[in-house]
């Protein structure tokens, strides 16, 4: 006499396998964008005080504004579905190499940032004719190129890069009597 199990159960068994495979797949579907999302912050600075960090998140879109495009030494912001040339503020140091470790220790353990010299791109319009009056409004150079009536300009900027473990995270841009803090958090570029 063999012994089998019945087939009722045998459908039980079988249902809470499916569901349970089923639960598995919609909780990493559901999961796996939020683990692995790249919050980028931003704060700005003008009239000599830095304002308060803004999380650059939508709760209603599900995603970033704004993607990032570059490398370390520098890297465009751009509204989010849109094209890379299509930037709100990008900025490229001009004479960057990577730091040794022993740097990188040295000024993490001193909390001293790494300072270069290099130049910021951002957009103005006639509404908003200067950077300071963009970063009033929404705490960000939001202005792109497909803004109407817009206007493209070019700056030399001092670049710091607030002291790190790993890789850079917080950059403070300073041009034009105003500065742009960007918090990349969880980002990272392949170089």
């Amino acid at each position: 006499m063999r012994h089998e199990r019945p087939i009722k159960e045998l459908l039980i068994s079988k249902h809470n396998y499916d569901m349970k495979k089923f639960l598995i797949v919609a909780f990493l579907l559901v999961a796996i964008p939020y683990c692995t999302f790249a919050q980028l912050s931003t704060c700005a600075y003008y009239d000599g005080y830095w304002g308060e960090w803004k999380a650059q998140y939508s709760k209603f879109s599900g995603g970033c504004y704004y993607n990032i495009f570059g490398n370390y030494s520098g890297f465009s912001i751009y509204l989010r579905n849109h094209h890379p040339s299509e930037y709100c503020l990008k900025f490229q140091i001009t004479s960057y190499s990577p730091p040794s470790k022993d740097i990188i220790k040295y000024h993490y353990k001193n909390k001293i940032p790494f300072e270069y010299e290099g130049v910021v791109e951002y957009y103005v319009s006639d509404y908003y004719p200067t950077i300071k009056d963009a970063l009033k409004l929404q705490g960000f150079a939001w202005v792109t190129n497909s803004t109407n009536n817009s206007y493209k300009r070019t700056a030399k900027a001092t670049i710091k890069i607030l002291p790190y473990k790993k890789r850079p995270q917080c950059y403070n841009i300073f041009f034009e009597d105003v500065a742009i803090g960007i918090d990349i958090g969880t980002w990272y570029f392949n170089q």
